[in-house]
């Protein structure tokens, strides 16, 4: 008989996602807002506890959870829980084949703004009184991804971090993920999914990996991962923080936070420089120094810090994005563009800007701009399929008036 013991939760990043060993290898497939949602909840499991509890999850926390600006309606977060309690995951035990739901209720008690929500019991011994076989994280370590596919690699490679390598075969691995009907040729499923997730835990978490692939012939078989740890480096940069946060205790201001911001970095930044940084605004100079903290592809930050900021529209994303820096400079080129940019010039366009700036040959500038694509179609506000509808006589005469206008400027 299920408990009705209730707990009020917020997700607080320091606590542990406990799970076993054969609930984390389990098929499935959940989008990234719904795993969020398991494992915070996982994460509020006592290590005492004997049964679950109906967890109180209040609505503000739950919309920042998931990642929803403004004020979400009822019926979207509604819809969200209930696609959630549909899904199932299997489990092998023994010779048997067990599917199961994850979760048994959900209210929404909106004169209270909260959400009840709690497990389904079969989960019991794979959540609770664990002994042996299970593996332990913080949830700061997913909380940030934002792929589906980069948790559930976090959490299988998370096993074998002492053992620092893990090896599966690629159909398994697919089935895992819930990736075994996409990306059908291996070139795709490793540039869609395992380098994305290859760049996400390299920047935001504890654990980092290389991969090696094993063929049989010329054909991928088996994917080995060899698995780094990943907490030494963030120590470094800590106590680097630590011993030079004394020189800076001034009064709490704009420049104290960016001073203190920057050593962070590894970085200290002086006065004249932050105050020039002040006309585009306070908020906007520390919310970009807020996301970098978590970047590790940065080579020169007080470079990257000025050439964003100075980027009308870039900021946002480049931020954010560990293309940041190349999304940033294509998008001022096409700004300065009076013409109109169907998503072809654009195309061509940038392969070269990339091939230039990156010192790359073509074929490696047109992966680069395909994995930038849709950030940088965002910003410039292009549609990706606008020329969908049209005959293929009406493009490529459109094409030829656009390249005569170019070679004739």
């Amino acid at each position: 008989m299920l408990t009705t013991a209730t707990e009020i939760i917020e997700p607080h990043l320091n606590n542990l996602v406990t799970k076993s060993n054969l609930l984390i290898e389990a098929n499935y497939k959940l989008g990234v807002v719904e795993q969020k949602i398991i494992l915070c909840l996982a994460s509020n499991i006592s290590p005492a506890d004997s049964d679950f509890k109906t967890y109180t999850l209040p609505i503000k926390e739950f919309t920042n959870l998931l990642g929803l600006k403004g004020t979400p309606k009822y019926t979207e977060l509604r819809q969200i829980t209930k696609e959630l309690m549909q899904k199932v995951f299997e489990v092998r035990i023994d010779k048997k084949v067990i599917q199961v739901s994850w979760l048994s209720y959900v209210a929404y008690n909106e004169t209270e703004g909260a959400i009840d929500i709690r497990f389904d019991p079969f989960l019991r011994p794979y959540l609770l009184e664990l002994k042996k076989e299970f593996t332990s994280y913080k949830l700061e370590n997913i909380i940030k991804l934002k792929s589906s596919y980069s948790i559930r690699i976090y959490e299988l490679l998370k096993q074998y971090e002492k053992l620092q390598e893990r090896t599966f075969h690629l159909t398994s691995l697919r089935k895992m993920l819930g990736a075994e009907d996409i990306y059908n040729a291996y070139g795709n499923f490793k540039q869609r999914v395992l380098v994305p997730a290859q760049k996400e835990l390299k920047m935001k978490t504890d654990i980092s990996f290389k991969i090696e692939e094993v063929k049989k012939g010329r054909k991928v078989e088996k994917i080995k991962f060899l698995i780094f740890s990943t907490r030494n480096h963030k120590a470094e940069q800590l106590d680097f923080f630590h011993e030079n946060l004394e020189e800076f205790k001034l009064p709490n201001s704009f420049s104290e936070t960016v001073k203190k911001l920057g050593l962070s970095l590894g970085i200290q930044l002086t006065d004249e420089l932050i105050e020039s940084w002040r006309k585009h605004g306070q908020d906007t100079v520390i919310d970009l120094l807020e996301k970098m903290q978590d970047r590790r592809d940065i080579e020169n930050p007080v470079g990257y810090i000025i050439k964003v900021l100075n980027t009308p529209g870039a900021n946002e994303v480049a931020a954010t994005s560990e293309n940041g820096d190349i999304i940033a400079h294509l998008v001022s080129e096409f700004r300065q563009s009076k013409e109109y940019l169907p998503d072809w010039l654009v195309t061509r366009k940038s392969i070269e800007e990339i091939k230039t700036w990156m010192a790359i040959d073509h074929e490696q500038a047109n992966q680069k701009f395909e994995d930038i694509k849709h950030e940088l179609y965002e910003i410039l506000q292009i549609e990706e399929l606008e020329n969908i509808e049209r005959s293929k006589e009406e493009m490529e005469e459109e094409k030829k008036i656009l390249l005569e206008r170019i070679h004739s400027s």
